[in-house]
């Protein structure tokens, strides 16, 4: 038994990576503040290497290495692989935004400057400052039949972003209340259905303006109730 024991620790600790040895990568230090300038603490740093290489996913961006901040808004990333163009991005979920470095991720903010640096082998970069947009909104969904006013249980939900092509949707089934992060200057459409297929199709529209795309409103919840009529 001890035996076997060992042999499992030893596979275990093969398959774990090793960091690479301080000569052969770099090193990028910087801080992360929010929209007021204030340091921001437990934020997620992360790096990629846009090599612009054609196949490879994202426009050729190879996802990496990530740490997060400290207490003054600190950050280092030890393990950073030499290349010519590396994007160093941040974002703190439920605060500000969920990621930034997916350049059609469902909630970048708009117009969202990324830090872009050269890293050589046995290289310290300082001073990189990444500043966060605002923070985000949020949109609380109610499903409720339109006659009896109670929750339409099993819902799916589709949310599209807008100004992507080909258009970037996230969608899947839901709770009959949901809610979901939006960034600022992202315009996004929604429609709701029942997963039973008794019920119309919901389409979000604002009553104001007749825009078909809800925008967030900063550190605001916005509460939609969503009424489906049962199909004729």
């Amino acid at each position: 038994m001890v035996l076997a024991y060992f042999f499992l620790w030893v596979i275990a600790t093969a398959q774990q990576p090793q960091p690479l040895a301080a000569n052969v990568v770099g090193v990028v230090k910087g801080t992360v503040v929010g929209p007021s300038g204030k340091p921001v603490e437990d934020a997620v740093v992360h790096e990629s290497c846009n090599d612009g290489r054609p196949g490879r996913p994202l426009g050729g961006r190879l996802f990496r290495t990530s740490t997060t901040t400290d207490v003054q808004g600190n950050f280092v990333l030890d393990q950073v692989i030499p290349c010519e163009k590396v994007l160093i991005g941040a974002y703190k979920y439920s605060d500000f935004y969920e990621d930034v470095m997916d350049p059609v991720t469902f909630n970048r903010p708009k117009n969202l400057k990324i830090p872009e640096v050269e890293v050589k082998a046995g290289q310290t970069i300082t001073g990189v400052r990444i500043k966060l947009a605002p923070k985000v909104g949020k949109i609380h969904l109610d499903v409720r039949d339109a006659n009896s006013k109670e929750l339409v249980h099993g819902v799916f939900i589709q949310w599209c972003r807008k100004g992507f092509a080909p258009k970037y949707c996230a969608n899947g089934s839901a709770p009959s209340v949901y809610e979901r992060l939006i960034s600022l200057g992202v315009g996004i459409s929604i429609k709701v259905e029942a997963d039973d297929g008794q019920y119309e199709k919901w389409e979000f529209r604002d009553a104001k303006t007749g825009s078909p795309f809800f925008r967030a409103k900063s550190g605001k919840t916005d509460t939609i109730t969503v009424y489906l009529r049962k199909k004729k």
